[in-house]
């Protein structure tokens, strides 16, 4: 199976200077996992020059953007450039509100719990900051949440097992 139509969407995104950390680690991964074609290298190579002369935005600003142009926001966030791992908060148009995470499953367990206390302290920071306390009971996980506590208290629950968070 052929990803150079990976790596052309991402030229034309990098071009823009819209190719987040984020998603070169993640086309980066997905190229080393296989034996690329020499059209493949060479598309890969000319990424590499767009990306070396072409500033692009971070993994946040891309976030906050997406979120803006549907009407919604970015309530926390944190993506991490050394391991493909990210946390996020996000309310929509609609005063409804979303996490989604992703713990890196290839480093090591170490790594996923550091990265997972790293994001629980910068939420209940957030929480703090909201004027919002973690609920006691059990948050269960929903595609959309009806008030920001639930959301953060989902979130920090997850974040207690970091061990069975997937990605």
């Amino acid at each position: 199976m052929t990803i150079l139509p990976n790596i052309e969407e991402a030229m034309e995104d990098a071009r823009n200077g819209k190719l987040s950390p984020y998603w070169q680690n993640v086309l980066y991964r997905e190229c080393h996992r296989q034996k690329l074609s020499d059209e493949e290298q060479q598309a890969l190579s000319e990424l590499e020059r767009i990306l070396s002369e072409t500033p692009q935005w971070s993994s946040e600003e891309e976030l906050c953007i997406e979120m803006e142009n549907i009407g919604g926001r970015v309530r926390f966030c944190h993506f991490w450039d050394e391991h493909y791992s990210m946390v996020q908060l996000t309310e929509d148009r609609n005063r409804k509100y979303s996490a989604a995470y992703v713990l890196d499953a290839e480093t090591n367990p170490n790594v996923r719990k550091e990265a997972a206390l790293q994001a629980q302290k910068e939420l209940a920071d957030c929480m703090q900051v909201w004027g919002i306390l973690l609920l006691d009971a059990p948050v269960p996980e929903q595609m959309k949440y009806d008030s920001l506590a639930e959301a953060a208290s989902h979130l920090m629950q997850v974040l207690n097992d970091p061990e069975h968070i997937t990605g």
